[in-house]
């Protein structure tokens, strides 16, 4: 019997030591939150010295990168993360600001506005209150604003993400509204350094705000 009990010891003891060895090592909540809120600070210039944050850890489907397009295979392994959220709401925990940071590796990839925070002008509002509504909203009114904006992307980028990296590449992607944003307008932009970075950027019209920083080659 005390042989029986010592062979099953060792079995759950090797069975832990090989799941230990297949799960990678996550960087804690701690670092998490600091590279997080690091990202934010950075991207939107705001200081968050008094700000409630909370972390939480989760777990996505895995994707390949092939040429620049998410593409799943279904044998990736999963993504897994730290979500940060800066001043949630009370009600429904929708944060001022939030942050995504790879829990492998520990490096902030994601850092988004809340659009409702934004408040626009007396002069914006005129500009916005001219769309009409959601059903008249056509995308394609906006593809001029879009490539004239694209100096302010460059500028924002070079002076809070990338100081004085050049830019080697960069293209329009989605123009787009909802019924929760509208009259606000989301203009998309993919943007390539001369330093390899890979960033989805998004300029919320009338008041090109940046509310949306993503690098796509975190990793």
């Amino acid at each position: 019997m005390k042989k029986r009990v010592i062979a099953i010891f060792i079995c759950i003891n090797y069975l832990f030591l090989v799941l230990s060895a297949c799960a990678p090592r996550l960087v804690g909540e701690a670092k998490a939150k600091e590279a997080g809120l690091a990202m934010i600070q950075q991207a939107y210039e705001v200081d968050l010295t008094n700000a409630l944050v909370t972390v939480a850890y989760q777990e996505g489907a895995g994707v390949t990168y092939e040429d620049g397009q998410r593409i799943q295979y279904g044998t990736e392994e999963p993504m897994r993360f730290y979500n940060i959220r800066v001043n949630p709401d009370e009600e429904n925990e929708n944060p001022e600001y939030y942050a995504e940071v790879n829990a492998v590796t520990g490096v902030a990839y994601r850092a988004d506005k809340n659009i409702s925070k934004i408040v626009l002008t007396e002069e914006e509002q005129k500009l916005a209150n001219k769309l009409g509504t959601l059903d008249e909203f056509n995308p394609d009114t906006f593809n001029n604003i879009q490539e004239d904006a694209m100096s302010v992307v460059v500028d924002l980028l070079q002076a809070r993400l990338e100081r004085d990296v050049p830019v080697f590449r960069m293209y329009s992607d989605m123009i787009e509204s909802d019924s929760v944003d509208f009259p606000k307008v989301r203009l998309g932009y993919i943007v390539l350094m001369e330093n390899d970075m890979v960033y989805d950027l998004t300029l919320l019209w009338p008041s090109m705000d940046l509310i949306a920083v993503n690098i796509r080659n975190f990793d």
